[in-house]
């Protein structure tokens, strides 16, 4: 089975390998400043044994997840995760947040820092968008992101996506704060055909 999952160009979604390149490049962009300041920042550093676990055992469980590196030109630049949201329906009741049935969901950083600003992570979530609405059937997908990253939401804008609904506050952890969040969502385009 082919671990790519959707492409564009010299932009390609794979799956991430059990292989120890893998899981140390994901340690170093998850330990980096300009990561940490938005993913989990009041969780303790990732380390090589944490990412094997949260990553590596996902194609021998149940975990609907599937977790991706982002590579331009064949050089992994960036993490990219999509899941069903109707796995997450505990989660999302705790956050008092709905999504359409039938949504995926999302989550994306740039892990390589040199290449923020250059607009792959709205490239990214436009084309795993399209692959989600013509491989999964998706009705809508919806991602959340803290109010205060305008850069993501401007990337996420540009990938097609709008926010939805008043800033709500997530599970996330800054300084002992549950963090203040929003939900953006792209909606599945009329017309899309179902690939299934």
């Amino acid at each position: 089975m082919s671990d790519v999952i959707t492409a564009d160009g010299n932009l390609v979604i794979r799956r991430i390998r059990d292989q120890p390149d893998d899981y140390e490049r994901m340690v170093a962009w998850r330990n980096s400043p300009h990561v940490r300041e938005w993913w989990d920042p009041d969780d303790p550093p990732l380390t090589l044994a944490g990412a094997i676990d949260e990553l590596g055992l996902r194609a021998t469980t149940d975990d609907p997840t599937t977790s991706c590196f982002i590579e331009i030109d064949g050089e992994p630049v960036g993490f990219i995760q999509f899941y069903p949201w109707d796995a997450e329906e505990e989660y999302l009741a705790t956050i008092g947040v709905s999504v359409p049935s039938g949504s995926w969901g999302l989550d994306i950083f740039i892990g390589a820092s040199g290449l923020i600003g250059q607009g792959i992570g709205a490239r990214a979530v436009r084309v795993l968008c399209d692959h989600l609405f013509a491989e999964e059937a998706a009705t809508a997908v919806a991602l959340i992101t803290e109010a205060g990253n305008a850069r993501a939401q401007a990337a996420y804008a540009r990938a097609g996506m709008h926010v939805s609904g008043a800033p709500f506050e997530d599970t996330d952890l800054r300084d002992g704060q549950r963090v203040e969040s929003v939900l953006m969502i792209h909606d599945r385009p009329a017309g899309t055909a179902d690939g299934r």
